[in-house]
């Protein structure tokens, strides 16, 4: 984030130009599993007509256009990110459409939004990069109304799972990919974060995301390069990730490679 206060700033990995990022978040979203994950997160937020609703992380703001045509031209959207890029394409993605989104760059940690501005607040995919995700958290109950929901879409990194031979090599990489996010585990603690924050019939729906194609799962994450920085912080060996990358390419020529990944989409209401 962009505060002196907001220890850790995020987990974006900033060396990955725009154009990649925004490529690997369409790819993602794409996806039949996770299309489902984003339908349960705005079924969870009872979106009405009229509404004014906080996005968390809007990204490219595909999530806050689709929310704009729900509450229709008496609500609004207000949709934030930290990356001012990231705002501008999606204005850029916006101007042809006559929708009821604001997009502003904007800090979690500190929201200019009054206390009770919003009817419901969700976010999807970001408290993963968060340093202080219970603060993230409390601030957007702070906006949301007296019965208000708030959602939060997000993964446990450690659920990952890739199918080689090799299992304790294969939990090594797995292990350094989940704790090269400050939010790794951000899946399982969001229910116990929810509760803390106070809010009220906290429920959790899991959905799992399942890659069979390696070459698109290649172009989306990089293996090489996650293994290159899993070599340069000493978490393995350069052979071993010589060796690794072979055996998943053997098993991909083979038609056999598997991966997965759990999304929890987590709701409660503000008492």
């Amino acid at each position: 984030m962009t505060s002196a206060r907001s220890s850790g700033l995020h987990s974006v990995d900033r060396r990955v130009d725009l154009s990649s990022r925004l490529r690997f978040l369409d790819a993602e979203g794409a996806k039949p599993a996770m299309r489902a994950a984003k339908l349960r997160s705005v079924e969870a937020l009872e979106v009405r007509a009229g509404a004014r609703l906080l996005d968390v992380g809007c990204g490219a703001g595909d999530d806050a256009r689709a929310l704009a045509r729900l509450v229709g031209p008496q609500g609004r959207i207000d949709a934030i990110d930290v990356d001012p890029m990231m705002v501008a394409e999606a204005e850029r993605r916006s101007v042809d459409e006559q929708l009821p989104v604001v997009f502003r760059v904007g800090d979690v940690y500190e929201l200019d939004d009054a206390d009770g501005t919003f009817d419901g607040g969700r976010a999807e995919r970001t408290f993963l990069h968060l340093a202080e995700p219970a603060r993230a958290l409390a601030q957007m109950v702070r906006v949301v109304k007296p019965g208000g929901k708030v959602v939060v879409l997000d993964r446990d990194i450690e659920t990952r799972t890739i199918d080689v031979p090799d299992r304790a090599l294969t939990r090594r990489i797995l292990n350094f990919w989940c704790d090269s996010f400050l939010g790794g585990w951000i899946g399982r603690r969001l229910p116990r974060l929810f509760r803390e924050a106070g809010l009220a019939d906290v429920r959790v729906e899991a959905v799992t995301v399942i890659d069979r194609d390696f070459a698109a799962f290649d172009a989306q994450y990089d293996v090489a390069r996650i293994l290159e920085r899993a070599a340069a912080a000493g978490a393995i060996g350069a052979e071993d990730a010589a060796r690794w990358l072979a055996s998943l390419r053997d098993e991909a020529e083979a038609g056999s490679f598997f991966s997965s990944m759990t999304n929890f989409v987590v709701s409660g209401r503000r008492m």
